[in-house]
């Protein structure tokens, strides 16, 4: 593709305009009601359950509802800041032009850390347990397996390291994008270094503390199970949805004309691009995961599997390869697929939502689980409860935190100039071609 070979940067902002923030409050006001609705319609009568243990339902299924829709979308902001972290360590250039949306989205960390803090809070002290089958009294003591993780598994150390995690990274991608900004008003290196030096740290700190903020919030859940690919799934769920939403704010951006001349559809190829690779590398997380605890067969692992596979949940685990998988990769592997706005939007609508229901299978089966006496009939302490389905609770949830999302994101998106004019690749980033 020819570019000019003359660049003209200018300021640009970008209007929130009524419309957008309409949308934004539409969703959260009717996912808020929805999720009022299907908690207080929500009467459980499980076959073989005593009324006391339906009656533990509703408030298990709350908490889950918020906590996994609140977990999908934090991870997607901290993963917006992981990307301007990686790109600015590798010194890319053609991310440049569109690196002002993944700025905007993570800031949405801070009430994301909040929610997922909240819910943990709740949930261990509050309900003593609530969605943490680790969490209730006596189980810890009782359950052998459970015993050899106390030094880990314990109340205080769960919720400090959780604190400390999410913190930093907020900070960090708060001064990521505060440098981003102040290069705007002073130009020269200055910033730029600052950006390279935090982001180097921020990297490998973060690298070892998702590994446990993975382990802590939905490996936990099922805490008699554990995988050794378990974090880096997560970061790949993570990552992929981040890149989508950064494909998809794009393609809303130039569609209302704003970025022209700057973000082209060469920028729109290397993103659909890095969605097209990272749902493979998803892919590829998920078939090694489950082919070492298939071959192994080790009881402790293979009860993970069996519910998602065989059991209640077992229509959510195979439609989440059709999304994540099978649509991203024959659609978009055509190159005219990731330039094509119709195309993008509905490949990366089914990633999003393939995503969403990758979460919900992390969390759900394990949260709805009952806690019970440890016997010889029973060493695990868990009752297993059946899919509640997806209904009114875990959709309206998704209104409200996608509302929330996209409200605080373009809010952010429009204090700066929708691209940084004084960056040292800019003109780069503008001229960028793919080739072939």
């Amino acid at each position: 593709m020819a570019h000019a070979t003359t660049v003209q940067i200018r300021e640009e902002k970008f209007i929130f305009s009524d419309k957008a923030k309409r949308l934004a409050f539409i969703l959260m006001g009717a996912g808020l009601l929805l999720a009022l609705i299907g908690y207080f319609t929500y009467h459980p009568q499980v076959e073989g359950f005593t009324d006391e243990q339906n009656h533990h339902l509703p408030i298990k299924r709350l908490l889950a509802s918020i906590l996994f829709n609140g977990y999908f979308f934090f991870i997607i902001a901290t993963c917006a800041a992981v990307f301007l972290a990686i790109s600015q360590v590798a010194n890319a250039g053609w991310y440049v032009a569109i690196r002002r949306i993944p700025e905007a989205m993570s800031s949405f960390m801070p009430i994301g850390a909040i929610v997922v803090f909240g819910v943990v809070f709740l949930s261990l002290v509050v309900f003593h347990g609530g969605i943490y089958h680790w969490g209730h009294d006596g189980v810890m003591e009782a359950d052998p397996l459970l015993a050899k993780k106390t030094w880990y598994l314990n109340k205080p150390f769960f919720l400090i390291r959780l604190a400390v995690f999410t913190a930093f990274w907020t900070w960090c991608a708060t001064m990521i994008r505060k440098y981003s900004q102040n290069e705007d008003q002073i130009g020269g290196l200055t910033n730029f270094d600052k950006t390279f030096k935090l982001s180097a740290a921020f990297l490998v700190v973060f690298g070892f503390t998702f590994s446990m903020f993975a382990w802590d919030i939905t490996m936990s859940v099922d805490a008699h199970w554990y995988s050794t690919i378990f974090t880096i799934y997560n970061f790949a769920t993570g990552w992929v949805s981040a890149l989508t939403v950064i494909y998809l704010i794009t393609w809303y951006l130039r569609s209302n004309g704003y970025l022209d001349g700057i973000a082209s559809d060469e920028h729109m190829h290397d993103l659909g691009k890095f969605m097209f690779a990272f749902s493979v590398f998803w892919t590829y997380m998920w078939t090694a995961q489950f082919l070492l605890i298939w071959y192994a067969n080790i009881p402790e692992e293979v009860a993970y599997y069996k519910p998602r596979m065989f059991g209640s949940y077992k229509f959510f685990f195979y439609i989440n390869i059709v999304l994540n998988f099978v649509v991203p990769f024959f659609i978009f592997m055509r190159r005219g697929a990731k330039r094509s706005r119709q195309v993008g939007v509905f490949v990366g609508t089914c990633i999003l939502i393939g995503h969403w229901n990758d979460v919900f299978l992390m969390v759900m089966p394990g949260a709805m689980n009952l806690a019970a006496a440890v016997t010889g009939d029973n060493p695990t302490g868990i009752i297993e409860t059946p899919s509640q389905g997806i209904g009114l609770m875990e959709i309206g949830f998704l209104g409200v935190f996608a509302g929330l999302f996209l409200y605080i994101t373009l809010n952010a998106l429009s204090k700066a100039n929708l691209y940084p004019t004084k960056h040292p690749f800019l003109k780069e980033s503008i001229l960028h071609d793919t080739g072939v």
